[in-house]
């Protein structure tokens, strides 16, 4: 009886060991955030993780949302080498595709997301699909097999109460994905909002009176003023501000009398300055960290177009505009 009940363990412990062996795949993605609790016009920051025995070179990720609770704003990579691809995205959900050029450990995380909150709601955030990439036998990219995705849904509540927006810092080059919205506002009352109307009706209806009273000379005054080229402050201490560059060089940093002055600890005192020459705008390094459009800028000077994504430092962004 004793040999019986020994064999018995025996096999039953033969098969718990091998169940535990398979509930863990060495080849794993999981979705998870730091907290479930939010204001309107805070960040919310959710981290995709994964843990593989191979090497990869890359990793792509979709993550769905409620598109009138949340905005993308921007993912990034701590993998060293780990440069994130624009992909046009869709309202709703979050495509993210990251490449390196040389296989990478991945042990930990793969990617952070950050999203404001934009109105008081409860709602869900799911991996829809995830997948890390290994180069093949022909040299092309290609999905690792055996992956499983474990945790995809996070449940968030969203107080409507306003809350404290600020910054968060990134690591590494963000991918985009979105415009930082405005912050939210408190609410008016009905009066209030009929007042601003009326008087907002008067000052438009008094504007174009003002500006039929000028003549041709003062409409090209102000066409031409309309083309000067501008500064806008996406990310950073001046979020939400436009500079006009009226004085070139414009010199950019920390310092004061600088002609934009960002109070960043990642911005040097004269971090990079803006110049014409030859009808052309240019930026230059003056010694800090600088990128156009996720390319390093170090101690030169490179064309600036309309459109172009400046980063300064860690969390400074802005965009060239004429």
């Amino acid at each position: 009886m004793k040999h019986f009940t020994a064999f018995i363990l025996a096999i039953i412990f033969t098969f718990t060991a091998v169940f535990k062996a398979n509930a863990q795949s060495p080849e794993t993605i999981w979705l998870t955030a730091s907290t479930t609790a939010y204001k309107t016009g805070e960040t919310v920051i959710v981290t995709v993780n994964a843990i593989s025995g191979t090497l990869v070179q890359g990793f792509t990720f979709q993550i769905r949302y409620d598109p009138a609770c949340l905005q993308p704003v921007n993912a990034t990579s701590p993998i060293s080498g780990m440069n994130g691809l624009s992909l046009p995205q869709i309202d709703g959900l979050v495509d993210a595709t990251f490449a390196s050029t040389t296989p990478q450990t991945v042990n930990g995380v793969l990617s952070e997301v950050q999203f404001v909150t934009l109105s008081g709601c409860q709602t869900n955030l799911m991996l829809e699909s995830a997948a890390l990439a290994i180069r093949d036998e022909s040299g092309f990219a290609a999905p690792l097999a055996g992956v499983t995705v474990g945790e995809k849904n996070i449940a968030l509540n969203i107080d409507k109460a306003i809350g404290t927006s600020a910054t968060q810092p990134v690591s590494g080059t963000p991918l985009i994905l979105g415009e930082v919205p405005a912050p939210p506002t408190s609410s008016f009352p009905d009066w209030t909002l009929i007042l601003l109307a009326i008087l907002l009706g008067g000052g438009v209806m008094f504007g174009v009176f003002k500006l039929l009273q000028k003549g041709e000379t003062s409409a090209s005054k102000k066409l031409a003023n309309s083309l000067v080229a501008t500064v806008q402050i996406k990310r950073g201490p001046e979020a939400g501000k436009s500079f006009p560059l009226h004085k070139l060089p414009c010199r950019i940093g920390r310092d004061p009398r600088n002609e934009i002055c960002l109070n960043d600890p990642f911005v040097t005192s004269q971090h990079a300055k803006i110049f014409t020459a030859n009808n052309d705008y240019y930026l230059m390094d003056l010694g800090g960290e600088t990128f156009i459009n996720g390319m390093a800028v170090k101690q030169s000077s490179a064309v600036l177009k309309p459109g172009d994504m400046v980063r300064l430092g860690k969390n400074v962004f802005f965009t060239f505009a004429l």
